[in-house]
């Protein structure tokens, strides 16, 4: 009886996560067979489906993820009588529960959190003296309003990692430079956590390599500016009376980063091939436009070849609305998705017959490790994979800003810059204009020892050619003037990771 409450409690709070689609009967008969099972979240790790492969057999079923991310199942009792008496949802939740607590699935599972993404700080700030806590709680309310959900979504994950545990009780009066020294120390120890990770120990900072620093840099920075952000907003509305709080946040200098996870032709032909059917034309997608996940889930029949050869894209995060010109096999490609469908349909469609949301991030885990390719490989990969093609054959980085939707030119030059080294030397190698004529003769004289010398060099990995290794995450020139408590413990690690270096 007891898992028969616990059934009972998730049934009243189920209608506000995420309704199981297949409780009833009827909707049980109307899935299609097929030999995997379809799936329903009760929590994270912990999933409840129905597996109906023929006319014969359909079951319930209890999934959990165990701690080496592997899926063990169980049935729990038939969904339809075919002979043998059914159960109903309720039962089977009950079974799945009483199943998931036994002890053999509690060594091996990994620990069930609740549905849904994070959407509020971890604090509930309490008293009348105005503390970081109450700062960063007003600032997130407002933020919900005016920024995009993603936006809002990634401000929301740092506080509450990064800020939440050591400040949220901190006056915000008494905030100065010695605790913003104190939070670079915490992000440079501290290492980032994914997915199902928990918090891992801190780290020496003289222990961190240019690139973990870099990046420890750019969440640092990223930290600062929602403090300053959520200092100011106390300020204008007078609930903070000095200065000195939000004055004292200053950025660190830091070195940008160029992409190197993006894929050449036979790679994205590998990738295709490990997709499923809707997948792949995702991702086909992706490599034709350098769309964004969520530009392309929100692309409707109308968006397509009207207003010229391509698509209209509308505006999304802080980019306002823009039109990506299509090459003539993605022109066919998007036309061809396109047929049958009504002007307000959507172009893509994930396997389910839904549109693309967030549905696709597993399925494209699955297709990049089943293809080989870098774990790091992300599905936003893809646009920097088409960015990375268009730049490498010679495209100007102002045609390659406006297709992507950047303002400028300068965010293109930063992450991609480096692609174009081989068009960079066929453009040196064959526009130059000859200087001496006797050194010329010489060059004549050894075209093919040069030749040989070139050929040799292209068979190296395209992505490390005439690269050289980062050393330093410091850029060339900085305008960023941070405080020197904070600017001495990032060059103690700064030390530390160039004398790994050498």
């Amino acid at each position: 009886m007891t898992f028969f409450k616990e059934a009972d409690d998730f049934l009243r709070t189920e209608h506000r996560i995420n309704p199981c689609r297949f409780a009833e009967p009827d909707r049980i008969e109307a899935l299609a067979f097929r030999p995997t099972p379809y799936w329903h979240s009760l929590y994270q790790c912990r999933h409840l489906g129905i597996h109906r492969p023929d006319d014969s057999m359909c079951n319930w079923t209890a999934r959990i993820l165990t701690k080496d991310k592997l899926y063990k199942q169980k049935c729990v009792g038939p969904a339809l009588d075919l002979g043998h008496g059914a159960i109903e949802y309720r039962v089977a939740l009950a079974r799945a529960l009483e199943w998931f607590a036994s002890g053999a699935v509690m060594s091996l599972a990994n620990e069930p959190r609740a549905l849904g993404r994070m959407s509020d700080v971890s604090v509930c700030p309490i008293g009348d003296v105005y503390t970081v806590g109450h700062a960063l709680k007003d600032y997130t309310d407002w933020t919900r309003m005016a920024r995009s959900p993603g936006g809002h979504y990634n401000s929301i994950v740092l506080i509450n990692y990064h800020l939440i545990p050591n400040f949220a009780n901190l006056p915000l009066e008494e905030f100065s430079a010695r605790h913003l020294r104190d939070l670079a120390q915490q992000v440079l120890e501290t290492a980032p956590r994914f997915g199902f990770m928990e918090r891992r120990q801190r780290v020496g900072i003289d222990t961190l390599t240019a690139d973990e620093l870099r990046r420890r840099k750019r969440t640092f920075n990223s930290l600062v500016t929602i403090l300053k952000m959520a200092f100011r907003h106390a300020w204008d509305n007078a609930a903070l009376q000095s200065e000195r709080p939000w004055r004292c946040l200053k950025r660190i200098p830091v070195n940008h980063s160029p992409r190197t996870i993006f894929l050449d032709r036979d790679e994205c032909r590998r990738l295709l091939e490990a997709c499923t059917p809707a997948l792949k034309d995702l991702v086909l997608a992706a490599l034709y436009s350098g769309c964004r996940i969520g530009e392309l889930g929100s692309l409707i029949v109308d968006d397509v070849g009207r207003q010229g050869f391509g698509l209209r894209i509308g505006a999304f995060k802080r980019s306002p609305a823009r039109f990506v010109f299509l090459p003539d096999e993605g022109m066919a490609f998007f036309l061809a998705k396109c047929e049958g469908k009504s002007g307000q349909d959507h172009v893509l469609l994930s396997d389910m017959g839904k549109p693309w949301r967030r549905q696709h991030s597993q399925l494209f885990r699955r297709a990049v490790a089943k293809a080989g390719l870098p774990r790091a490989l992300v599905f936003h990969g893809l646009r920097h994979t088409y960015a990375s093609d268009l730049i490498r054959a010679g495209v100007q980085l102002e045609v390659v800003a406006k297709q992507l939707g950047h303002a400028n030119t300068m965010t293109v030059s930063n992450t991609y810059g480096h692609l174009a080294e081989q068009y960079r030397e066929e453009q040196i190698r064959t526009k130059f204009t000859p200087l001496s004529e006797e050194q010329h003769h010489g060059m004549r004289k050894r075209q093919g020892e040069l030749d040989q010398l070139w050929s040799t060099l292209q068979k190296t990995n395209w992505r490390d050619y005439a690269a050289l290794e980062m050393v330093s995450s410091n850029p060339r020139k900085t305008f960023a003037s941070p405080a020197p408590e904070v600017a001495e413990i990032f060059e103690r690690a700064q030390k530390g990771s160039l004398f790994r270096a050498q």
